[in-house]
């Protein structure tokens, strides 16, 4: 693994500064990445730390949750060149940057952002101090024909975040669940640590007798977004006021993991934990202490009666759901793939069906173990967040509607 090379700072800080600058989260909803301004604390914070690189008038600094660059240099025309390298090899290519430029020059500041190891994927975000992150516009960003390179221009700003998808902290991702858990709605049993000692958090709803449990998990990978939207909103509509969620919830037990890899998301990984390893190849093996605790936590919700449905949300370069081969009796997760079958077609999302025993992968693990349809669910990077929202919405009312028949 070559995390000595990393330029990270710790930023133990940062997640406080974030919420402290933010507008409180709605107590029962999901909270969209892109609706909150950055506090300027957030950039004193990440400017506090020692410059990866500085020159010409301008720094840039990697101290805060999320960021990633693997070495910087800054030309004296103040033009930055960042390298963008995984944290470990080999790996699936979704290389991730998250740097904040400071600058005190009047003009636009030049970024080029050098893959090591990939190819450009993820549009920058970018904002300033007290504003709302956002894309950069598309004719600020050039990206090589080869896609090996991408050079931004930055309008002028004295402080600036550049960002490989919209900014998050750990705090910000838990924010809605540990609403419900202050609600009462859900409580909440850290099913274990991962490498750097980080709790993984797990939120139950258990009613009195369940029929039984549906999982739901995601952000293996850390770069991943769109699929954590639709986790966001599909368990939302199970945790909501409607009348077939309050049905829903007084018959089946809920295991919700919002961060399954909690370091690889705090330190800007690409795909792997702490460890070097693919969460989502270490589901049989269990070499990591990740998988291993939420196996153990899954085992657990299974002793006390059957695990009805496990969903695991991604996102990738298009729309797909993987399933297995149709059961002969429909399960839950099956029955609910088949009443949104119509909608995923007319979005032109297919539905890819196999079963790969001893592959790792949560959905083969969870199929072997229970012999319930585990579906992996993946998310264009860049679907309309529209049509994801519809979907995901489509799938949890499905979901309930089976359930309560």
């Amino acid at each position: 693994m070559r995390q000595a090379a990393r330029l990270w700072q710790p930023a133990a800080i940062l997640p406080a500064l974030w919420l402290a600058g933010c507008a409180a989260p709605a107590a029962m909803g999901p909270l969209p990445a892109t609706t909150a301004a950055l506090p300027p604390g957030w950039f004193r914070a990440a400017q506090a730390t020692t410059p990866a690189c500085e020159g010409a008038g301008r720094r840039v600094h990697a101290g805060f949750e999320r960021a990633a660059l693997a070495g910087c240099r800054i030309d004296a025309d103040g033009h930055v060149h960042v390298t963008v390298a995984p944290e470990s090899r080999p790996i699936n290519p979704s290389p991730w940057y998250g740097f904040v430029v400071a600058s005190e020059r009047p003009d636009e500041t030049p970024v080029t952002l050098h893959y090591d190891g990939g190819k450009h994927r993820y549009t920058p975000w970018q904002a300033v101090p007290g504003g709302v992150p956002a894309l950069l516009a598309a004719d600020r960003v050039n990206i090589a024909a080869d896609r090996s390179a991408a050079t931004l221009r930055l309008p002028p700003a004295p402080a600036q975040l550049v960002i490989a998808q919209p900014p998050e902290t750990v705090e910000r991702v838990l924010a809605p669940f540990e609403a419900r858990v202050r609600a009462g709605q859900l409580t909440r049993v850290d099913a274990g640590h991962s490498r750097a000692r980080r709790p993984i958090a797990v939120y139950h709803h258990r009613p009195a007798n369940p029929r039984g449990t549906v999982v739901i998990l995601t952000r293996q990978h850390p770069p991943e977004t769109t699929g954590p939207q639709a986790f966001a909103t599909f368990t939302d509509m199970l945790l909501g006021n409607s009348r077939a969620a309050r049905a829903f919830r007084a018959r089946h037990a809920l295991m919700i993991v919002p961060l399954v890899n909690p370091d690889g998301f705090v330190m800007g990984h690409w795909r792997h934990n702490l460890g070097g390893v693919d969460l989502n190849r270490d589901w049989g093996p269990f070499t990591q202490p990740e998988t291993r605790a939420l196996a153990g936590a899954i085992d657990a919700e299974a002793a006390r009666g059957p695990i009805l449905a496990v969903i695991d949300f991604h996102s990738t370069f298009r729309d797909v759901v993987y399933a297995p081969p149709k059961p002969a009796d429909t399960d839950l997760g099956e029955a609910m793939l088949q009443a949104i079958t119509a909608d995923l077609a007319g979005a032109d999302i297919r539905i890819d069906r196999a079963h790969n025993p001893g592959n790792g992968v949560l959905k083969s693990w969870a199929r072997d173990r229970f012999g319930v349809g585990a579906l992996t669910w993946e998310v264009g990077d860049d679907s309309p967040a529209d049509r994801t929202q519809r979907l995901a919405t489509a799938a949890a009312t499905a979901l309930m509607a089976q359930a309560n028949k």
